[in-house]
Formats: C-alpha cells, structure tokens, sequence
C-alpha cells in the first residue's frame, strides 16, 4: 500500500485536515465523502475533498452568474469581473454555457469537451487540469463546448454534483471562481448552483422580466434547501444601463427578490468591441474597465460580509 492508500480512523483524518473531529464529521456526512457511514477514510480520497486545508492555498469563492433569461450580459458580466478580479488575484473563469462564447473569444482551436472528463452516464470522471487554459496573467479559462449540451438528464444522484466534483481538486488553486452559466433551468445550471458558493444575477435594464427573475429564486431556494445550503445571494447586477429613467422602479421590482448592487454596468460600445477584437476590457476602454473594477470591489466586500 501507497503512502497516499493510507487509511485513517475519524481523529486520524480530522487531523490530517486540520478540522476538529466534529466538524469533520458534519463536513464528511454533508459531501458524503467515502468513510463517512465507516469511519475510515483513505488518504487519497480525504486529499482530493480537503486540497484546501493540506497543502498551502486559497480559500477560493466561487460564483455563479446566473440568470434564465438569454440577452441578460451573462458573459459580459463573467468576462469583465473575472478580468477585475484578475488584476490582483488569481482566478478561473469557467465557461458552463454549451454556445461557449467566452470560450470562443480566448480559443481559436478546438478545445476538448468538458463533457469527456466529467464522468457523466457512467463515465470515469477525468482530471480536468490538463483542459484548463491560461489566458493572461493570474486569468485561467475552463473551456466549454458544444457537447455540453449533452448534460440534459440525471441518471445518477451523483449527476447534480459532477461539476462540484470535478473542480475540487482545483478550488485551493484560486482566489475566485467564476462560473458562467447558461440562459436556462436544468441540470446544467442546477450543477452550477450547487457547486458554488455565491450567485451573482446580471439583469438588462432594457429587457426587464419579473417573470423569469421569480422562476430563478424559485430555483435557488430549491438549491439552497435540498442541495446546497451553503449558497448565498450576492446580489442583482443592473445592466446595460443607460441613464436614471425608470432605474429606481426597476431597482424596486428586483429588490421582491434579490438584493441590487450599488455598481450598475454602463451600455458602452467598446464591450462589444472588446469581444469582436477578441481583446481584454483593459486594451479598450480604461473607463468601461474602471466600471468592472467597481464591480469586483463591491463583490469582494459582499463576500467579506458573508464570510465574517
């Protein structure tokens, strides 16, 4: 037997982790980490759960930008905070929408699919390090493909986890995950949902929908009741926006259900020309940039606040 086959009783393994034997206990039953029915707990299974807390790391958060609705900035909000944030931490942007946009705009080449190292139907789930892109300093890209739209039906309990399973090797690695979901409900979001640990909603000041705002929280709740109970709201980011007419009662009807950002997202011309250049904000528009940095500010203080 390997060093890393070792097997730990219950104080063995809270030790190992550097967690007290009862909040390891919670801890294992919540993930139902293999041991936790036993009491014995391999070395290598308690090294891919608890990277974090054994080996020099972040405490990364992760946040999903979410929002049913198509047209609503999802991916302008992902690419634009995730290259805020990237200026003084390290971060992964991962792409969990199948048109892979954010994908497209930093990857010329073909990329492998997701789908091929998730483990999905029976598959043996694969290291996705190797799948993971640097695309500028302290900015890495999980790439996205089409196929994932192949992620449709749960045939195992275990399919609602598979992208919380599949970063928890990783999360020690970065500061800020950011995940870009796709403009829908389903087992793609709902892996989402329940592999991060804040929702960030953007909301096009535009093409404003109470109804489809309403059908999101219903999911959430349903998140953080049965699944996920660790996820926490950071907020609605108005987006797109283009003056004060009609901003505070927009604000107000968003408010029934998640709480507003104080930032608000300008409509600028050069987002759209930062993503058909295939460039960064920051080589653009140091204004609009100026913006996300706002953004990330006021997300880093929220998260704070959650924390403490």
């Amino acid at each position: 037997m390997s060093k890393l086959d070792a097997v730990f009783d219950l104080e063995e393994a809270s030790k190992f982790v550097g967690l007290n034997p009862v909040d390891f206990q919670k801890k294992v039953t919540e993930l139902k980490i293999p041991g936790w029915k036993t009491g014995e707990f391999k070395k290598s299974i308690l090294a891919k759960y608890f990277e974090a807390n054994i080996s020099e790391g972040y405490d990364s958060s992760v946040i999903a930008v979410s929002n049913q609705k198509g047209g609503e900035g999802k991916t302008t909000i992902s690419l634009y905070l995730a290259e805020a944030l990237a200026e003084n931490h390290k971060v992964l942007l991962i792409d969990w929408d199948p048109q892979a946009n954010a994908t497209q705009l930093f990857l010329n080449d073909d990329v492998p699919s997701i789908m091929d190292y998730l483990g999905y139907r029976g598959k043996k789930p694969k290291d996705i390090m190797p799948i993971i892109k640097n695309v500028s300093e302290n900015f890495d890209l999980l790439p996205s493909t089409l196929e994932l739209a192949n992620l449709t039906t749960p045939y195992e309990r275990d399919d609602f986890e598979l992208l919380k399973e599949a970063i928890l090797p990783i999360r020690s690695s970065y500061e800020y995950i950011i995940i870009d979901c796709p403009p829908s409900l389903g087992l793609i979001l709902e892996n989402a949902l329940i592999c991060a640990d804040y929702i960030l909603v953007p909301i096009q000041t535009r093409a404003f929908s109470l109804q489809g705002i309403r059908d999101l929280h219903e999911t959430i709740q349903k998140i953080q009741r049965k699944a996920n109970q660790r996820l926490k709201l950071l907020g609605a980011v108005l987006n797109q926006f283009e003056g004060q007419k009609a901003l505070a009662g927009l604000a107000e009807g968003v408010k029934k259900y998640f709480p507003v950002f104080e930032t608000v997202i300008q409509r600028r011309e050069s987002i759209p020309q930062a993503q058909a250049r295939m460039s960064f904000l920051a080589k653009i528009d140091l204004t609009t940039m100026k913006n996300f940095r706002e953004l990330a500010t006021e997300v880093k203080e929220k998260i704070n606040v959650e924390k403490n």
